[in-house]
């Protein structure tokens, strides 16, 4: 598709410009609706993008202008504005704009313009629960979901709704704002985002027969994304539903990747424990604790006794099978609210929360006998391990405490290695 870009600002342009060419599109950017009209008169153009803001001619000038050429007449016109003014919008939608967006919140726009270049492509597919109390109405509405390849769960009350709600995952709501039972379409909606989870931002689309401008105000404000009013039109029910599960989904996929990309930068790849980037940011939360609480708290650091020749006589492939065993045994091992990291090379730290030195000699010594008895690859392996632990009454800080199980490592490995050292903090 060719996008035509109109806006004065090179950084919202190229922001634009950015997003449409990742999506696979040719971006067309302009910074004047004059220079806009000579791209239209020179190029094919599937959809435009503009600012309400220009110079010289506004973005709903502009959109007149368009819809007087018979070529581009039916061109989508989506027109950009930080402004919500109410007699604005009449007057842009009465030009032949297609839809406004916000300019302040420029990931919405962007969700949006990916929304827009794929919705007519993408088949859309989720689950729906759906509460109507009228056998007439829902015969209609399931007929309609099916028909767009949804899943629909339908019960009449909301009671019986929201323990399905509880139990599965959906991607959108679909609720009569009058049912019959305890609990009316308002109260499904109020329980639905006062749940602590993310379900709680599950869309909603309320129906109701009553069209009063106060009523749909309050249903907006009690958390309603999108509001049908009774009997619906069947093509606007359609293209609400489709939107607001796009959207949904589209959000998921984002915060999906967010967390891949989090994890990614938080976890060893290999060993699947905290690398040292997350031993940066968390180590210091747990000893600003045990501080605050003069609470115990004590360090192990793990070293892998002659991993050199390990890697020099069976090959990095080998030696990269032996660490992740060692992550996968440092897995099993740690209690909830410990933390187990990878701090390089054959180099692992253990901060135990909650456990005295002598708890701490105990578990390091259980933790070096079991890294005797794994032999990964058919291999003997060994461990070094140093302890130190936090003296009550006194302020400790990570790197500090870690130089005193640093070198406690190096004093197992003087002592002929596999072996656990304990070093005063001082």
């Amino acid at each position: 598709m060719n996008i035509l870009i109109v806006d004065h600002s090179r950084v919202f342009r190229t922001v634009i410009e950015k997003t449409v060419a990742a999506l696979g599109h040719q971006p067309f950017p302009t910074a004047s609706a004059e220079e806009a009209l000579e791209v239209l008169g020179e190029q094919h153009i599937d959809l435009i993008c503009s600012a309400l803001s220009l110079p010289g001619m506004n973005g709903i000038a502009l959109c007149q202008q368009v819809r007087a050429r018979p070529k581009s007449r039916d061109v989508p016109f989506i027109l950009v504005s930080s402004t919500d003014d109410k007699h604005l919008r009449q007057e842009a939608f009465e030009a032949g704009v297609t839809e406004i967006q916000g300019k302040a919140d420029a990931k919405e726009l962007t969700a949006r313009l990916s929304r827009f270049f794929t919705e007519d492509r993408e088949q859309v597919s989720g689950r729906v629960l759906y509460i109507e109390d009228s056998n007439v109405a829902a015969h209609v509405m399931i007929k309609m979901l099916h028909e767009m390849t949804l899943s629909v769960d339908h019960f009449r009350n909301a009671d019986d709704a929201l323990a399905a709600f509880e139990q599965n995952n959906y991607d959108l709501i679909i609720s009569d704002i009058l049912l019959e039972g305890a609990i009316s379409g308002v109260g499904l909606v109020q329980r639905v985002r006062n749940y602590i989870s993310d379900k709680r931002r599950v869309p909603i689309l309320a129906l109701s027969g009553l069209d009063e401008p106060t009523r749909r105000i309050e249903l907006f404000k009690l958390g309603v994304n999108d509001y049908v009013t009774k009997p619906p039109i069947e093509e606007e029910v359609r293209a609400r539903v489709r939107n607001l599960i796009l959207s949904k989904q589209l959000f998921d996929q984002v915060e999906s990747q967010s967390r891949q990309l989090y994890n990614l930068a938080m976890r060893d790849q290999l060993t699947g424990l905290y690398n040292r980037n997350s031993l940066k940011e968390f180590a210091p939360k747990y000893f600003k604790e045990a501080d605050e609480m003069d609470a115990p708290l004590s360090l192990l650091v793990i070293d892998l006794d002659n991993f050199k020749k390990i890697n020099d006589t069976h090959g990095h492939m080998i030696g990269d099978n032996v660490l992740a065993a060692m992550g996968d045994m440092m897995k099993r091992i740690v209690r909830e609210g410990d933390l187990a990291a990878r701090l390089g090379g054959e180099e692992f730290v253990l901060i135990l929360n909650h456990c005295d030195a002598e708890e701490a000699m105990r578990r390091a010594e259980s933790i070096r006998k079991a890294i005797s008895t794994l032999h990964p690859e058919g291999i003997e392996i060994t461990a070094s391990i140093g302890v130190a632990s936090r003296p009550l009454g006194e302020t400790v800080n990570f790197e500090d405490m870690f130089k005193v199980a640093d070198r406690a490592v190096y004093a197992a490995k003087d002592k002929g290695r596999n072996q656990v050292v304990a070093l005063p903090y001082a």
